[in-house]
């Protein structure tokens, strides 16, 4: 059993806490941004974190798909091949995480008729000549007549996959008597599947993932209660591979099997040792967690820039990604070395950003040892993203190591301050660092730019687009500084202090769970995540090997309820969105 100090009871509470729950940063270091977060810690669990079970974890999350997760679940089904129109329903960003906002997502009007138009151009797609047969599973006698024994087949293949169940007593009939009834009415025996198929993918148990607990909420006991199994099937999936459950994974849920410890041990093995599908899973984590959905909208001044073309942003992510695969999952490396690896891969298109000769694309490509490259903080992608369209910005590289990296949270700044100094430069503040002075001295602005600035200037040697440099305006740049009380002379000294920082993988720590059940983390899972973090640390910090430990925790697999907002809007009919 984990004992939790009374400063750990007091530091948390059950709503909105987030990363607060954990308290990486007391409230005095968040007030003056530049104190290195203590936080109120647990005492380290006696044992590893399938051990820890005395407590009800958070509620069940009603989420909506993220754009990512409903392209990656329609190609799960239909195959990696199919074009998809992305849905314009706007994402929401909880806690740096698109994952963690879904459950305050909704559906506007407007967002559903975009639904609409996309589930038309999948079912058309997918039901064209050519494909149809496969994805059905079988041939109508008549093209222009129904054929229930085929609609049928379809029905059964389909619909468990899309609406991540399995059917119900005579539902797969009601869905066969509707591709009839279409099918009569328009003549067209593949025209009546595409309604059924379009009527799925606008239904809100496609759009939402929806979880349930086995009992009632007043059932509920102190440790709280375990999800369904098909609940599990879907949040087993999501977390791992990105995507639906498959229909192995469906069936264990529907013959009781994912029920079961072993069933359900063996379960989180196979879905782990499919490399493929698992790979999928880490590169929609990452793009996520670095926010790298966010890139193709990055525009820079092509007169300034002429290298910083659409292809090189497009290779900039996927340089990214490749390294996140080959070091977590290729080498299985300790994450922490994310941040100081020099191993990479490089395009044409990115050559003359890096400045480095590249005879094909793809190819391995390791930077010198001493260089300044090194690391995700290194790449274009990550430079390019939090930088403004002509320069540089520290503050945004320094605002996003801390939230997304660190999880210590930086406030807005002051309605009042003027950042006219920031963007212009001159003979007596030609660099950032001297740009900013200002406002380290300024008593508003002081406490968080101390914080913010030493990360953000430390990689002032890469440019708005992510090119080398060693001055700006003439004037030699100072990458020297101080990361919670861990000093650097250069960009290297940053990459390591980074890599050494404790808070570097308890932040991962954090944000892998709260991505992997769709939800902020609330005060009785402290000792759970402290857990985490014990067992991580043992692992070599291996991304694998934590993310099999979440999915065989108590507090992946059991809830505390459904949230009260979502009790209330079912008694009372209230509420917008879930």
């Amino acid at each position: 059993m984990t004992r939790r100090t009374t400063q750990g009871r007091a530091g948390v509470s059950q709503a909105g806490v987030g990363l607060r729950a954990l308290a990486l940063v007391t409230l005095a270091a968040v007030a003056a941004c530049g104190e290195r977060p203590t936080g109120a810690e647990v005492d380290a669990p006696l044992g590893p974190a399938v051990t820890v079970r005395d407590f009800a974890p958070g509620p069940v999350a009603m989420r909506r798909l993220t754009r990512a997760q409903y392209v990656a679940t329609l190609r799960g089904v239909f195959g990696q091949d199919l074009e998809v129109l992305p849905p314009t329903e706007v994402d929401v960003v909880v806690e740096g995480l698109l994952t963690v906002g879904a459950t305050v997502a909704s559906v506007t009007p407007a967002g559903m008729e975009g639904y609409l138009r996309t589930a038309r151009q999948v079912a058309a797609a997918v039901l064209a000549p050519g494909r149809r047969a496969e994805v059905a599973g079988c041939e109508p006698a008549d093209a222009s007549e129904p054929d229930d024994a085929c609609a049928g087949t379809f029905v059964a293949a389909v619909a468990p996959l899309l609406l991540r169940r399995a059917l119900l007593p005579g539902e797969a009939a009601s869905f066969v008597t509707r591709a009839r009834g279409a099918t009569e009415t328009l003549n067209d025996f593949w025209a009546g599947l595409e309604a059924v198929l379009v009527g799925w993918l606008i239904s809100p148990e496609f759009l939402f993932i929806q979880e349930r607990a086995e009992s009632a909420a007043g059932a509920v006991s102190a440790a709280g209660v375990r999800l369904t199994p098909t609940s599990l099937a879907s949040r087993l999936s999501y977390f791992f591979w990105g995507r639906g459950p498959d229909a192995a994974l469906l069936d264990a849920a529907a013959d009781g099997s994912l029920a079961t410890p072993e069933g359900y041990a063996a379960q989180v093995d196979r879905l782990v040792a499919d490399s493929t599908q698992l790979e999928r899973g880490v590169r929609a984590l990452f793009t996520d967690l670095l926010g790298l959905s966010e890139l193709p909208a990055v525009d820079k001044d092509h007169t300034l820039f002429p290298a910083f073309t659409a292809a090189a942003l497009e290779d900039a992510q996927e340089q990214t990604l490749r390294t996140v695969v080959d070091h977590l999952l290729v080498r299985r490396g300790d994450y922490r070395d994310l941040f100081t690896t020099r191993h990479t891969f490089m395009t044409r298109n990115l050559g003359p950003i890096y400045d480095v000769p590249v005879a094909k694309d793809w190819q391995p490509f390791t930077f010198p040892e001493g260089g300044a490259r090194a690391g995700l903080l290194s790449q274009v992608s990550f430079l390019a993203l939090n930088a403004r369209a002509v320069r540089s910005s520290p503050v945004l590289r320094g605002v996003f190591v801390l939230d997304r990296l660190l999880c210590i949270k930086i406030p807005p700044p002051p309605p009042d301050v003027s950042f006219d100094s920031v963007a212009t430069g001159g003979n007596n503040a030609p660099t950032a660092r001297e740009r900013l002075a200002q406002h380290r001295v300024n008593p508003s602005c002081s406490g968080c730019h101390k914080v913010m600035d030493n990360i953000g200037l430390a990689l002032e040697n890469f440019d708005a687009i992510g090119r080398f440099r060693t001055t700006e305006s003439g004037a030699p740049i100072d990458t020297s500084g101080e990361l919670m009380g861990a000093s650097f002379v250069d960009v290297r000294g940053f990459h390591l202090a980074l890599r050494n920082d404790p808070n570097l993988p308890k932040c991962m720590v954090q944000k892998l769970f709260m991505h992997s059940v769709g939800r902020e983390i609330v005060g009785a899972e402290v000792p759970l995540i402290n857990a985490l973090n014990a067992d991580f640390e043992r692992a070599g910090y291996d991304l694998v090997a934590l993310m099999r430990n979440i999915a065989l925790s108590h507090g992946f697999q059991a809830t505390a309820g459904p949230r009260q907002r979502d009790t209330d809007r079912a008694t009372t009919g209230g509420g917008k969105g879930p």
